[in-house]
């Protein structure tokens, strides 16, 4: 499998929301309440998507993945004392579920990191559901370190994650073209 990495366009939507609602059925066959089984819609990922901040990946059988890596914080969870502009933050990450256990998320997090250090970030942080013990498992196991958990009424999301980025010469370039 050979994945590449882009900015998604106005034309993706479809199959951005196609890869995030593929993960809603496998999190209620798990037991889990993760984003409320509530199906994504264009119009949430239409904002990030003309930001050039929303990502598809893809590879010859079509699309595999999508995460957004915004450079503004959260404001509900990170604070000045975090100095949230330090860091660029993993949101609205999904492998098509078909396509589990490739290692395409760990691909994913990987270009994540490479592109916060492109950008002079020291950190790729992220908000995970609190009530999913197998996604924080998940993140620890990419490298992740728990921050805090914030109880934000009416959010599901709060355990609050951050991987330091790896050091690139100013030169480098990010490959957003290679095998898994």
């Amino acid at each position: 499998m050979h994945l590449r990495l882009r900015p998604a366009t106005e034309a993706d939507l479809d199959a951005l929301i196609a890869i995030l609602n593929t993960t809603i059925p496998w999190l209620r066959e798990r037991g889990l309440d993760q984003w409320y089984g509530i199906p994504w819609h264009a119009a949430e990922l239409a904002p990030g998507v003309a930001a050039g901040i929303v990502y598809l990946a893809t590879d010859d059988d079509g699309p595999a993945a999508t995460m957004t890596l915004d450079p503004e914080p959260d404001p509900e969870f990170w604070t000045v004392a975090d100095d949230p502009h330090s860091a660029l933050y993993l949101t609205h990450f999904a492998v098509d579920r078909g396509r589990g256990g490739q290692g395409i998320g760990t691909w994913m997090i990987d270009q994540a990191l490479h592109r916060a250090a492109a950008r002079g970030k020291r950190s790729v942080r992220l908000d995970a559901w609190k009530t999913n013990p197998g996604l924080q498992d998940y993140y620890r196991g990419q490298g992740f370190r728990h921050v805090r958990t914030m109880e934000v009424p009416g959010r599901g999301s709060g355990a609050l994650f951050e991987r330091p980025v790896p050091r690139v010469p100013a030169s480098s370039t990010v490959d957003s073209s290679r095998p898994v």
